[in-house]
C-alpha cells in the first residue's frame, strides 16, 4: 500500500474557512483511502494538540510534518483553495527528498499510469 502525504491548507481568517479546510483534508484523506493508499494527513491530527497560533508549536508541528513526509510514496496536493506557505514548505521539500507531487485533481492519472506500469 503506498503512502500519500496529504498537502492542503490548514490556516484561515476566519471560522468558516477554518472549517472548509479541514472538511476539504478530510476530503482528501477520504479520497486517498478509497484509492487504496494510506494517507499521512499531519494537519488533521497535529492540530489536536498543538496550539497553531504559537509559532514554536506551529514550526515543531510542521518540521514533525516534513519527516512524515520523507517516509511517503508521493505528495499529494489539494489546490482548491491555493497554495499556502505551509503547503509551499512541504511542496519543496518533497521535490528535494524526490518525490513526485501530484494535484489531487489529477491523482487518477497517476494511479492509471502506474496500474498501466504494473508499480501499484
Amino acid at each position: 500500500m503506498k503512502k500519500a502525504y496529504i498537502c492542503s491548507p490548514y490556516r484561515a481568517e476566519s471560522e468558516k474557512e477554518m472549517k472548509r479546510n479541514l472538511e476539504y483534508a478530510r476530503e482528501l484523506t477520504r479520497k486517498a483511502l478509497e484509492d487504496g493508499m494510506a494517507p499521512v494527513t499531519p494537519h488533521l491530527y497535529m492540530t489536536q494538540c498543538l496550539n497553531e497560533e504559537d509559532p514554536w508549536e506551529r514550526e515543531i508541528g510542521l518540521k514533525a510534518g516534513l519527516e512524515l513526509l520523507k517516509g511517503c510514496d508521493f505528495l499529494m496536493v489539494g489546490i482548491r483553495y491555493g497554495i499556502s506557505e505551509g503547503m509551499n514548505k512541504e511542496i519543496v521539500a518533497a521535490e528535494v527528498v524526490g518525490l513526485d507531487v501530484v494535484n489531487a485533481d489529477k491523482l487518477h492519472y497517476k494511479l492509471k499510469d502506474e496500474k498501466l506500469r504494473g508499480s501499484v
